[in-house]
């Protein structure tokens, strides 16, 4: 006995709820919509991907938008200043603004622009945006329906007004795949107008851009930095400030005495030392040793008497010849006792000058041979002080006797000493690498505290000039040296 065992798959039925199939049916409608939308901007892209110039382009999209949706114009606008100019139209070469046309979609573009929103007239639902243009287009052209999208890049940058005939429908899939194809061509769009125009537009653009910071509502801290540095140049151009002439300076004495050795000899005794106080032709500086000297002067005075009887012996013998050679013989044995006695009394060293002693610490040198020249000691009086500029060539012009200025030592920067120019060297001199004139300056009032050798900084005033030219005036002539200007 046979039993007939019944297939599975005759005795089972799949049931699938009806609201599962409506929801699959959706998601594939929904994703059929996107995928009609991006069918548009890569369409729109592949069709004017060879495309490099603005017109070209901005046709192109007009064209293609027209001929797919079948409207009856489209327009596209780019924002120049405040206001919307209409750049290309579909099967137009040349966009005459004069035309009301232009101006009522000009006007459409603006309404759009100024709402960043997309605006569709008529509209199947009641919307909050306003469509005034758009109507008055609708009454005044006969168009059917207006649709237009605004194209943002960094907020709205242009518009794109599509115009249909009475009859012609916008669904809302039409909207989204526009509205997609919008955001996808925008940026290449607006990079060919910003760069496809002569280099003169463009830094023209620029200009504007950066200048309409300045008048808008934002950007305060820029306008206020502008306003300031605008201001600032104002005052560097016309306003007229002290011109200083900057060097470096050193005090020194008015008169200053060098006490050099009176011949060859020997130090003895050494009564002063730098700082010490002196009167001149009193004060006893230093000795030298005088025996050598006072042997020479006793041997010179032997030969003198010996020279002196010679010449009575011939004279009483009438030897008129002989007579006449001891008394030249005399002679030069007179002049050398002068001499030594002349040199006898100045190995007692003294100072022309009153003043003070700066240089000529000899203590340590008693004993010590000196030759005739040497410089022993330096003498000057402490008052009045002058103050002796290194004015380098390049500022030389500018510097007049008379002139009036300040000067700061090192030592002291905080207190300043008027000066007054009295001198200046005509002739050059080169010191570190540079040539600097050598000016000096009276002072008044000096403290009592400035020492001769004390360095610093002085400021000559040298007139009035203009804030710009004492800022530059380095710079234009290393500029014009260096270029043959």
């Amino acid at each position: 006995m046979s039993v007939e065992v019944p297939s599975p798959m005759s005795t089972v039925q799949v049931l699938v709820p009806q609201q599962q199939w409506a929801d699959v049916r959706a998601r594939l409608m929904d994703a059929t919509a996107k995928l009609d939308q991006w069918a548009l901007a890569m369409d729109l892209a592949a069709q004017t991907a060879d495309l490099n110039r603005f017109m070209a382009l901005a046709m192109a999209v007009c064209n293609i938008l027209a001929l797919r949706y079948k409207a009856c114009r489209v327009s596209l606008g780019i924002l120049r200043g405040r206001n919307v100019h209409v750049m290309a139209m579909n099967q137009t070469e040349k966009i005459l603004r004069k035309m009301q046309l232009v101006r009522d979609i000009e006007e459409a573009m603006e309404e759009c622009h100024d709402q960043d929103a997309d605006i569709l007239f008529p509209s199947p639902t009641a919307g909050n945006f306003i469509t005034r243009c758009a109507a008055k287009m609708v009454s005044a052209h006969g168009t059917g329906t207006v649709l237009a999208l605004p194209l943002r890049r960094d907020g709205c940058v242009g518009v794109l007004l599509l115009e249909f005939e009475p009859g012609g429908n916008v669904t809302a899939s039409d909207l989204a795949a526009l509205r997609t194809a919008a955001n996808m061509l925008t940026p290449r769009i607006m990079d060919l107008y910003d760069f496809d125009r002569w280099f003169g537009a463009r830094w023209a653009r620029d200009w504007r851009k950066h200048l309409s910071k300045l008048v808008g509502p934002t950007h305060t801290w820029m306008k206020a930095a502008a306003i300031a540095i605008a201001v600032f140049l104002f005052w560097a151009f016309f306003a007229r400030g002290t011109f200083h002439i900057i060097a470096q300076f050193t005090l020194e004495p008015v008169r200053q005495a060098q006490i050099v050795a009176p011949f060859d000899g020997y130090i003895k005794t050494v009564l002063v030392r730098p700082g010490d106080k002196i009167i001149a032709h009193q004060t006893v500086l230093a000795q030298l040793h005088t025996a050598k000297l006072r042997d020479q002067l006793a041997a010179a005075q032997a030969q003198y008497a010996a020279y002196a009887k010679q010449a009575q012996v011939a004279q009483a013998r009438g030897k008129i010849a002989d007579m006449q050679i001891a008394d030249d013989s005399m002679n030069g044995a007179g002049a050398k006792i002068r001499l030594l006695q002349r040199q006898i009394a100045h190995a007692t060293i003294t100072s022309p000058i009153s003043g003070v002693v700066l240089t000529g610490n000899l203590l340590r040198r008693i004993g010590a041979p000196v030759h005739l020249g040497d410089v022993l000691f330096k003498v000057a009086p402490m008052t009045p002080l002058l103050a002796r500029i290194n004015v380098q060539d390049g500022d030389i012009l500018y510097v007049k006797t008379g002139q009036k200025g300040s000067l700061a030592t090192a030592s002291y920067p905080a207190e300043k000493t008027a000066l007054t120019v009295s001198h200046i060297d005509p002739l050059a001199m080169v010191k570190h690498k540079q040539n600097i004139f050598r000016v000096r300056a009276a002072l008044a009032h000096p403290p009592s505290w400035f020492r001769p050798g004390m360095q610093g900084t002085a400021r000559i005033n040298a007139g009035k000039r203009r804030y710009i030219w004492i800022w530059t005036r380095g710079l234009i002539n290393w500029i014009r040296m260096k270029l043959w200007l």
